[in-house]
């Protein structure tokens, strides 16, 4: 380029937040950026992001058991936290779905602080638990779950938030029924069967605990690949699927029921007397019947090709112990009966989220 032009261009000068010249001139102000903001959302490209803190409590044991008689034992305990199903019932995240029509995770953070655990019985000895956490980033295959279907189905007029011809599977006291001749004690619902196996995680990492320290466990998880960081979820999508969480078995109970096709259900029905008729699986017939289990629901643990990013944090608790012990409660001061390493947690997850598609306010009455 000449000279010249040289001399033109470093011979303007910036004054009062103005760049002016002979060839150029430039503003930049409040007008401006709110044009641009403005057709961002017309072409629903405009983007927020927003740091969402969300306490609650947690429990994880690891001990084997069988669900059924004549089963094989389960490898039972491991607490699977859905970070979706985290958001579903935070406040904040349900204030800014309300505002915009797409989200997607940047980041998440889970700090877990032991709050408690049980030691055996009668004895009186010095004891270290090792708490096992690793991210599972796609959701549960069908090796890591077996969902029990119990027996008590229930109208859903005694559930806040469901109404209509739905039920629940599971329930909060076991029911004792017959199958063949063979007893079973209905304690239905989801069960996570990972226990031991969480070991194998490329992401399991472990932390000693014991009686004299104040310990913290803290994991990391961003997303990695192009379709992990370009996934956006509709913030309609996320639903709940199980209304309580049972510590003392490690059970996700009272599963709604919503589509049962042509089963035809009666308030002394047995889904276990589906089973036997059909020659179904307990798998199978909730699979069919729970539609807030099913796997395009970005809160439930089942994983699903159309979401390829599904973050859950799993905890378990070493050594395995099939000991009970007893837990005084406010319901039943003669205590209850818990597993033997029972572990519970405070939890502090903090998830970092893009929001875009900005709605219109609503007309609202003068």
């Amino acid at each position: 380029m000449s000279g010249r032009y040289y001399r033109r261009r470093y011979n303007n000068w910036y004054r009062g937040g103005r760049y002016y010249g002979r060839k150029r001139y430039y503003t930049r102000n409040s007008t401006n950026k709110a044009w641009g903001n403005m057709r961002a959302a017309k072409q629903q490209a405009d983007q927020s992001t927003f740091t969402i803190n969300i306490p609650s409590n947690i429990s994880a044991f690891c001990k084997s058991s069988k669900l059924i008689q004549n089963d094989d034992d389960k490898s039972l305990g491991c607490f699977a936290l859905s970070i979706f199903d985290q958001l579903r019932k935070s406040e904040f995240f349900n204030n800014y779905a309300n505002m915009y029509d797409e989200f997607k995770i940047d980041k998440i953070k889970v700090k877990l602080l032991p709050t408690s655990w049980s030691n055996l019985s009668g004895e009186v000895r010095y004891r270290n638990l090792t708490v096992y956490t690793a991210w599972d980033r796609s959701g549960l295959n069908e090796t890591q779950y077996d969902i029990l279907a119990g027996k008590d189905y229930r109208t859903a007029n005694n559930l806040p938030g469901y109404s209509g011809n739905i039920w629940v599977i599971g329930s909060a006291d076991g029911t004792s029924y017959q199958v063949d001749g063979q007893t079973f004690t209905d304690y239905g619902g989801l069960y996570v069967t990972i226990g031991k196996d969480i070991t194998t995680y490329s992401s399991a990492e472990s932390r000693v605990v014991n009686i004299n320290s104040n310990t913290s466990i803290t994991r990391w998880l961003t997303p990695k690949t192009i379709q992990e960081k370009g996934q956006w979820i509709s913030t309609a999508s996320l639903k709940p699927w199980y209304l309580n969480y049972d510590m003392k078995r490690g059970r996700y109970y009272d599963l709604p029921v919503t589509d049962l096709k042509q089963l035809r259900l009666e308030e002394d029905f047995s889904a276990q007397e589906v089973i036997t008729d059909q020659g179904w699986s307990a798998k199978e017939i909730t699979r069919e019947a729970i539609s807030g289990l099913s796997s395009d629901n970005p809160c439930s643990l089942l994983e699903d090709n159309g979401i390829r990013f599904k973050p859950i944090l799993l905890v378990s608790v070493y050594p395995e112990d099939n000991n009970t012990t007893t837990w005084p409660s406010t319901n039943d001061p003669t205590g209850v009966e818990v597993p033997a390493n029972l572990m519970q947690f405070n939890t502090e997850t903090e998830v970092v989220c893009s929001f875009r598609g900005l709605r219109k306010s609503k007309v609202v009455a003068a």
